[in-house]
């Protein structure tokens, strides 16, 4: 009997409604205003390693800008062919220079190397 009355005292304590864990409401906050707190976030941290490299020394800001800018190519490959199938060869123009090159297997061979002078892009138009 005192098994049976220790269940009922038991049973009755326990409310039929619990409240929350700590007493709060639901939690009213957008998806939208999570992913753009990150994004800040983000963008905030990136800003920071790139502020502790330049004071550092490590990095400079204003070249790795200079990087980040859009420009032409130094190396333009002209035209390749493939001679065999393990070798290949290439015509490539560099900084004025123009390359005529034999790609192979065990490594490449300069057949040509010669000046070329600056393409006026105005008359290819």
């Amino acid at each position: 009997m005192p098994f049976a009355f220790v269940l009922l005292a038991a049973a009755s304590a326990v409310p039929l409604h619990a409240a929350r864990l700590g007493g709060g409401g639901a939690i009213d906050v957008s998806l939208g205003r999570i992913v753009i707190s990150f994004v800040i976030c983000i963008i905030i941290a990136a800003l920071a390693i790139l502020l502790i490299r330049q004071r550092s020394g490590r990095n400079d800001l204003a070249g790795f800008f200079a990087r980040m800018e859009p420009r032409a190519r130094e190396i333009q490959i002209v035209e390749t062919r493939r001679l065999s199938p393990h070798a290949d060869i290439c015509l490539v123009r560099q900084g004025g220079r123009e390359y005529l090159l034999v790609l192979q297997q065990g490594g490449t061979q300069v057949l040509r190397d010669q000046a070329v002078p600056p393409r006026d892009d105005a008359s290819c138009a």
